[in-house]
């Protein structure tokens, strides 16, 4: 049987031959084909707006090298693209540039690329992460696709953008936040007395078999902002970071209260070491930053944030 495949193979082979040497070659068809895709509106807009602003690349097309491969993910839709560059630009950017005076700040500090995923990705403890970043130069953003249209939660049932502060800063800009408040201490690190306020009390990710849920009163009895904020100095440093510029007076007043004099006194001292640290090191401002933030977010129906004309 061997070897009749192989006169079988042969004999094809030989026919293919013939065949291609009857035919003239039209060498004005090249075999290689420009993979790059046209240029749209989000593109000219991004180019605009991010890339000759903030020398910032928001990527939203899928590529394989740049997603990770430990989650079933999912593209960002496109017009849930253009929802996430206008909120990011109106609330983050425009406060940033706002209280530091131009565009400088965001330029020189804000990771070079951004980008865009359009599941979360669940863990296998039945939560899911809704961002990271990669050594300072990059922020993965997921989730894109809850911004309408798309939907993972059917607790979030709607198709229209969404203008609730409270869900944006839940499920985007704490995190983005977050994990902006890392690429900080990660070029200058904050000083010993942060890590002492909590000294060896970290979890780890024990954190999520210890309290109960988000709302854990022992959460802030034991001097984190969050649940999260108790798995590692670095983490509680920019837990407490992004809580504190995405709450309103009254909201961080609450997770003062709940905490108790002694846990109080904890996130106060830990807040007091991040806003001199910032402005110590940095010059930013974080009172004028929240409230910068605050006012944006009180005008959120009143944006279109489909709207990237030129």
């Amino acid at each position: 049987m061997k070897t009749i495949k192989f006169l079988c193979a042969l004999c094809l082979l030989g026919a293919l031959c013939v065949s291609c040497g009857d035919d003239e070659v039209d060498k004005s068809i090249s075999v290689i084909v420009d993979s790059q895709t046209p240029e749209n509106d989000l593109d000219r807009w991004l180019k605009k707006n991010f890339v000759d602003r903030y020398n910032i690349e928001m990527r939203y097309r899928w590529e394989d090298n740049e997603i990770s491969m430990n989650y079933i993910l999912v593209p960002a839709k496109y017009e849930n693209a253009i929802r996430m560059a206008r909120i990011l630009q109106y609330i983050c950017f425009d406060s940033f540039d706002q209280v530091t005076g131009g565009p400088e700040f965001i330029r020189k500090s804000f990771p070079k690329v951004i980008q865009l995923v359009g599941n979360p990705g669940w863990n296998s403890n039945s939560t899911y992460t809704l961002g990271s970043s990669e050594g300072g130069y990059k922020i993965n953003l997921w989730y894109v696709n809850h911004l309408g249209e798309t939907f993972y939660d059917a607790q979030w049932q709607s198709h229209d953008v969404i203008t609730s502060r409270e869900q944006l800063n839940d499920t985007y800009f704490h995190t983005i936040l977050h994990e902006y408040g890392h690429v900080f201490h990660q070029r200058v690190p904050y000083t010993n007395e942060f890590t002492q306020v909590t000294g060896t009390n970290y979890l780890g990710g024990s954190y999520t078999s210890v309290f109960s849920g988000p709302d854990d009163p022992q959460i802030f009895v034991l001097g984190f902002v969050t649940a999260y904020a108790a798995y590692s100095a670095d983490e509680d440093f920019a837990e407490v970071f992004s809580t504190y510029v995405t709450s309103t007076e009254a909201e961080f007043q609450d997770i003062l209260t709940r905490a108790g004099k002694d846990g109080r006194n904890k996130i106060q001292q830990k807040l007091r070491i991040v806003r001199d640290y910032f402005m110590d090191n940095w010059d930013l401002d974080i009172n004028a930053l929240r409230d910068a933030i605050q006012a944006r977010e009180e005008k959120l129906a009143e944006q279109d944030f489909d709207d990237i004309s030129l």
